[in-house]
């Protein structure tokens, strides 16, 4: 039985009530943020009252095991985890939170069958306490599951204190994040401490949540959960469809892009269309409120192009394909004869190579890959990976691995190996929170 214990003021760490001050004073920007990216994606504008816990949750969302997952990133790398407590079929209610609007549109197509049932989708409130204090009345959750590193200290601490367990599920630290929290430790210090369970992706990534203030025998080596990202079979048949389509020719995708890649991405492929002018484009914007901005490059760029939205189709003269839409990713990577990984050609830390090496395509990336290093590390030990950093390099690379299709096979095979001795972290991670549940009677 969860002993419904609140945390007083007197409580709560100096630090937590400095940073709470702070966030509610805040309150009205962030606000003023929703309204902005409002404009281009309404759905920012709506559900609002969820972002203060104010939203009417059904008797029969009490009681469940939450999950917590910031995007859509964190939302794949979870999903083939949350889908088995799913399918155990116990009765226990699933919550899935997360922040932004493509990512709670993603959990409720995913989850569809069962949405509003055993399985529901809420945004995360505001680290505000009085905004958590709700939300934790209102679910009286049997567990607090968080991807990665998405702790939030109001969050951590009410749970601690109402002995709901709170898990660090694919914990990752890049040296950059171990840095920051050692100078935020007045603010983090207690709520690393208040883990009961942080499984850790590798070894490192253990020393430094260590070094930061997790207690060691809250602390487990876990593995990757995105090493068994599952794939479907309804996108293997749609990726068939695809290759009849498209026959020879070949294709490029670039997948999870930002501002400032675009533009050399298109340079390198224009350089390609010289001697390889069958070649195709994918073209994946990482945010759904690009989309438009992106378009308009190609647009100014003058190649032929398509949107997927659009439900035009893709011609033989069609030389991208701009992927606005969410949730195919899976579908251009299978589809890639090289895999370009976005978020590496400026400093935002990279993104998760494990898609298109699960396909066995090969990886070309930038060197800004800070929030995926131990992957990245295996790579290149492996001379599995291309490093580019601006358009000739990339066009270089692109058209040797289109040329010498001996070498992109030998990179993709090599990737895809790496990635199969990595599965299992999904089963370690099930086993573990069952457990921890366990030992705090629930």
């Amino acid at each position: 039985m969860m002993v419904r214990q609140t945390m007083g003021k007197s409580d709560t760490p100096w630090g937590v009530r400095l940073y709470s001050a702070l966030l509610i004073s805040f309150t009205p920007l962030v606000l003023f943020y929703f309204w902005w990216h409002g404009r281009k994606n309404p759905d920012y504008r709506s559900r609002l009252r969820e972002r203060f816990a104010r939203q009417a949750v059904p008797a029969e969302a009490r009681g469940a095991i939450v999950f917590h997952c910031v995007s859509v990133g964190e939302f794949m790398a979870a999903r083939p985890l949350i889908e088995r407590f799913v399918q155990e079929d116990t009765g226990r209610p699933i919550v899935v939170t997360c922040m932004t609007p493509t990512g709670a549109k993603l959990i409720q197509e995913t989850f569809a069958h069962v949405i509003g049932d055993r399985v529901f989708q809420y945004y995360m409130p505001l680290d505000i306490p009085s905004a958590v204090k709700r939300f934790y009345d209102k679910l009286e959750p049997r567990a607090m599951v968080i991807l990665e590193t998405e702790l939030w200290p109001n969050l951590v601490l009410q749970g601690r204190a109402r002995q709901v367990p709170i898990l660090l599920v694919n914990g990752r630290m890049s040296d950059q994040s171990k840095k920051g929290y050692t100078r935020m430790s007045w603010l983090f210090e207690p709520v690393w401490g208040a883990l009961n369970y942080c499984g850790a992706q590798s070894e490192r990534i253990a020393d430094h949540f260590r070094a930061i203030g997790v207690r060691d025998e809250a602390l487990e080596i876990a593995g990757n959960l995105k090493f068994d990202v599952q794939i479907p079979p309804r996108i293997y048949q749609e990726i068939e469809q695809f290759r009849e389509l498209f026959g020879t020719r070949r294709v490029i995708t670039a997948g999870s892009t930002h501002e400032g890649e675009e533009d050399i991405i298109l340079g390198a492929f224009q350089d390609v269309l010289q001697s390889k002018p069958s070649t195709l484009l994918i073209l994946v914007p990482r945010h759904q409120e690009r989309f438009e901005d992106v378009a308009k490059k190609l647009d100014e760029a003058g190649v032929r192009y398509v949107r997927r939205s659009s439900g035009r189709p893709i011609l033989p003269e069609t030389q991208v394909l701009l992927a606005d839409t969410m949730g195919e990713l899976l579908i251009w990577y299978g589809l890639a004869t090289v895999a370009f990984v976005g978020g590496s050609l400026i400093e935002r830390g990279g993104h998760n190579p494990l898609e298109p090496m699960a396909f066995g395509v090969p990886v070309v990336s930038g060197r800004h890959v800070f929030n995926f290093v131990e992957v990245y590390d295996q790579l290149d030990q492996r001379q599995a990976v291309r490093w580019v950093q601006d358009r000739e390099s990339l066009f270089a690379t692109l058209s040797g691995l289109l040329t010498t299709v001996e070498t992109a096979q030998r990179l993709g095979a090599q990737a895809r190996q790496i990635f199969e001795q990595h599965k299992g972290a999904t089963a370690r991670t099930k086993s573990r929170i069952e457990q921890v549940m366990e030992g705090t009677g629930e």
